[in-house]
């Protein structure tokens, strides 16, 4: 994965863990993991996150293995504070749609995330 594109999955992430306006310890942990293993060493360089109303586009833009592996780290992300809001279902519910699933699946890989937290 090159470096543009690294950058544009942590920004995808980014913007997820933002989207209710709670950043949890837990979600500052996330992000910081999600760097490091995409060798992102300067914070500054994820902005602009990408919003809500984005999302779907920059998702199209992903390849098609990289859009797989984004939508798990998505869900994982939401999933980091144990609890998942209203807002980051929108988000997952929009980038999901890209990737052909629907609401009753993402639900069931939020579930399945949530439980391994626990």
């Amino acid at each position: 994965m090159d470096l543009e594109t690294r950058h544009n999955v942590c920004r995808l992430i980014a913007g997820l863990v933002v989207s209710d306006d709670d950043f949890a310890p837990e979600e500052e942990a996330f992000i910081e993991r999600m760097l490091e293993r995409f060798d992102v060493p300067d914070r500054d360089t994820i902005f602009p996150i990408i919003s809500h109303d984005e999302a779907a586009e920059q998702m199209r833009a992903l390849p098609g293995g990289v859009q797989q592996e984004a939508l798990a780290l998505l869900i994982e992300a939401a999933a980091a504070d144990g609890r998942v809001a209203d807002e980051e279902r929108a988000y997952l519910r929009v980038v999901g749609e890209v990737v052909g699933l629907d609401d009753a699946a993402i639900a069931a890989r939020l579930e399945a995330a949530l439980k391994a937290k626990s």
